[in-house]
């Protein structure tokens, strides 16, 4: 039997069984503005986002954290986009749309059991749901599954269908990315430990900028050597490395952010829920 693309495998273990979490994932690519790279589609991100973190925050789910944290990006890469040089905005924004997808996609099947939910997804998912881990702790495995594992395969993606991202505008969303720090709204109000008081200045949010650059260059080697690999199996082992070294991080992180032996998200909880009335 012919080999499987990458591209087909990932569809099927995106498709199998969970088929309408698929179709609801695709409701932004598959849209005219998106389509075209047009900057109203980022509008549309934008209001999807919202649409999904509003309930989250009003329930001071742990999910909350990463949920507003890429709806605060997502608004500066619309702020910027006449602002940063990209050669190619259309390219950036119709990546913008799927690299969403990616996450609504891992979302949904996680929580409405439809679909296979990437391992590194499980790890994050299930530490807000157990509440196990920290509010910077939520942050991390959000960040940490998004680009090293989803950014590769959109990125391959989008190559497959002959709309590739080049490595000049991959490294210019680093200029729009060092202008988004939402630690201080995220500890004002979800998580009073989040934004480190013991840190002088903004010096969080430019280790936390450093940490993403670093995880994006490894995502766009990540997705070259899909590009590159030179057979079908060589590809699919790529991609299984892919998966396991970000499951392998977040059980790093899973593990660092865990609240210690006799404490809990209580505190959190009720920190979160006092700013919720106000």
């Amino acid at each position: 039997m012919k080999k499987l693309s990458l591209f087909l495998v990932v569809a099927l273990l995106w498709l199998s069984p969970g088929g309408l979490t698929w179709a609801l994932a695709q409701e932004l690519t598959s849209k005219k503005v998106c389509k075209l790279g047009k900057p109203q589609c980022v509008t549309l991100v934008i209001q999807e986002m919202e649409r999904r973190y509003e309930p989250l925050a009003k329930q001071c789910d742990h999910d909350a954290v990463f949920a507003l944290n890429y709806l605060r990006t997502t608004e500066v890469f619309q702020q910027t986009l006449g602002k940063v040089n990209y050669n190619n905005p259309t390219a950036v924004i119709r990546e913008d749309a799927l690299f969403a997808e990616y996450y609504f996609r891992a979302y949904d099947a996680y929580h409405k059991g439809e679909g296979n939910v990437p391992p590194v997804w499980q790890i994050t998912f299930d530490a807000a749901q157990n509440r196990s881990v920290s509010g910077s702790g939520n942050l991390a495995l959000g960040i940490n599954a998004h680009i090293q594992r989803d950014l590769p395969f959109v990125l391959y993606e989008l190559y497959l269908k002959g709309r590739p991202v080049s490595y000049e505008d991959h490294t210019r969303v680093n200029d729009f990315l060092q202008q988004v720090n939402p630690l201080k709204e995220l500890t004002g109000k979800f998580d009073p430990t989040i934004d480190d008081q013991d840190v002088p200045g903004d010096e969080d949010d430019r280790q936390r900028f450093k940490t993403i650059v670093l995880w994006r260059e490894g995502a766009f080697r990540n997705y070259e050597r899909l590009r590159n690999a030179s057979t079908e199996a060589e590809r699919m082992q790529i991609a299984k490395e892919i998966e396991e070294f970000a499951a392998g991080n977040a059980q790093f992180l899973q593990q660092s952010f865990s609240y210690p032996p006799g404490t809990d998200s209580s505190e959190r909880d009720i920190y979160c829920q006092e700013q919720q009335r106000r």
